[in-house]
């Protein structure tokens, strides 16, 4: 308002003396008022336009004047203009510049910074030093999969740049409610979102950032929120006898065909129910005398960070460990598991391969690697295109189908205890087995003599 008055008077030395500006000493600015007024006569600014850079002009002003109370500006015996500055110890740091324009514009935005008071954390703030921080605590495997939800959940909401301070319960409540029903969440999807935000904030938490998580203290979602995940048939989670012949039929059918070796290592895993990276890490000196082979290492997935802190997938690599404590085990390799492995061997020493002592090599002799064994599991089950690579329906997909089913099958025989069943998998407890690899193999209608044993009794 007070810009609007001096503007009104539409004279060039009033508006100068208003602002208390010196005319003898500041020409300069005499002739950029003047330009200003003129251009607010002739239409071609506004009113608006001028006060905004008068503002300008007055703040910087004043800056200069703060700096020259400070410390002078002088022309040194070098040619160039100096002066000193503050610094954030109490210190003072010389500054040099070509003429006395570069140095002014220099002093205004160093003090602009200086000024400037430090933005609130938040969780946009906190978030390139927790993720640093997991990739250290956990594995860059683990911050890769935070990165890729961070990036569909939160880079572009609102609430990760509201200060820590200001959030409450019932914002953060809200705003997640609002993100289930935007972008139709899962039960499943949400825990994955909302477990990034508790994180934060425990990491904030840890650093005396703030005194209490909040995200954590939402809870009691309705059920009705989420979107319904479609529980898939059996058929379509484990292998039935007849759909699981056949893919080791055609599997074998494809080896002679292609001599593609991860063919081989599918018909194998049938009988050993491996992880896919337990699959390809297998060597012959795994292979113990008393007819076991030891399941000791794992191919896992190796990555770099850019210099912004994103994380790249950029290779693999054999590590000597299982995905679990309760991974590294001993497996009885039956018959016709010894019999995959005798042919996967004789096929490397006809072709006069060997990559150490790995069991599956590819063409050029090397280790084959996980995606080997998905491309060719894809095809099996009825894939024919890379476009349709992950569609396929009414069929198991992938390794972990594989897996399922040999843990199934031991179980429904009732040959092995629990315990042993456990060991097989590769699991620290008989919970986790049941609870996701335990399913029903056969059709209903096979169990008919049992129900009627029991039920009839």
């Amino acid at each position: 308002m007070l810009f609007q008055v001096f503007i009104m008077a539409n004279n060039t030395e009033l508006v100068i003396k208003a602002l208390g500006f010196s005319p003898e000493l500041l020409q300069d600015k005499i002739t950029i008022i003047d330009s200003l007024l003129n251009d607010l006569n002739e239409n071609i600014i506004t009113s608006d336009d001028v006060s905004e850079q008068l503002e300008i002009m007055t703040k910087r002003e004043k800056i200069l004047n703060r700096q020259k109370k400070f410390c002078g500006i002088w022309l040194a015996s070098d040619g160039r203009y100096k002066t000193k500055v503050p610094t954030a110890d109490g210190g003072r740091k010389l500054i040099a510049k070509p003429t006395q324009e570069h140095l002014e514009n220099y002093i205004v935005e160093y003090y602009k910074k200086l000024d400037k008071k430090p933005a609130k954390p938040c969780m946009r703030s906190i978030y390139p030093e927790w993720i640093d921080y997991k990739s250290k605590e956990t594995s860059y495997a683990n911050a890769c999969n935070i990165q890729s939800r961070w990036k569909r959940y939160f880079t572009n909401a609102s609430i990760i740049d509201i200060p820590f301070e200001e959030l409450t319960t019932g914002a953060i409540k809200r705003w997640c409610v609002d993100v289930i029903a935007e972008m139709h969440l899962t039960d499943r999807q949400f825990k994955d979102m909302k477990s990034i935000m508790n994180m934060i904030f425990d990491y904030a938490v840890s650093f005396d950032i703030i005194q209490i998580n909040l995200s954590r203290q939402v809870r009691g979602f309705s059920d009705k929120n989420f979107k319904q995940e479609e529980e898939k048939p059996v058929e379509e989670i484990v292998y039935n006898a007849d759909a699981k012949h056949s893919v080791i039929k055609e599997a074998m059918e494809q080896f002679l065909k292609t001599q593609n070796i991860a063919y081989i290592a599918v018909c194998l895993n049938f009988s050993l129910g491996l992880r896919v990276g337990e699959l390809v890490a297998l060597r012959t000196s795994h292979i113990n005398e008393d007819g076991t082979i030891t399941i000791c290492q794992e191919e896992t997935k190796t990555y770099h960070k850019d210099a912004d802190g994103t994380i790249h997938r950029d290779g693999y690599e054999i590590v000597n460990h299982t995905k679990t404590l309760s991974g590294n085990r001993r497996l009885i390799l039956t018959p016709k598991a010894r019999k995959y492995i005798d042919m996967a061997v004789k096929y490397n020493e006809a072709n006069g391969f060997k990559d150490e002592d790995f069991i599956f090599l590819d063409k050029s002799g090397k280790r084959i690697h996980d995606h080997a064994i998905n491309n060719v599991l894809r095809r099996l089950n009825g894939v024919r295109n890379e476009k349709d690579a992950f569609v396929i329906e009414g069929r198991p997909s992938g390794n972990h189908s594989i897996r399922r089913t040999t843990i199934s099958e031991l179980h429904e025989a009732r040959v092995i205890s629990e315990d042993t069943l456990k060991t097989f998998a590769g699991h620290k407890d008989i919970s986790t087995t049941q609870k996701c690899y335990i399913h029903q193999t056969k059709d209903i209608t096979e169990y008919a003599e049992e129900f009627a044993k029991v039920l009839d009794s």
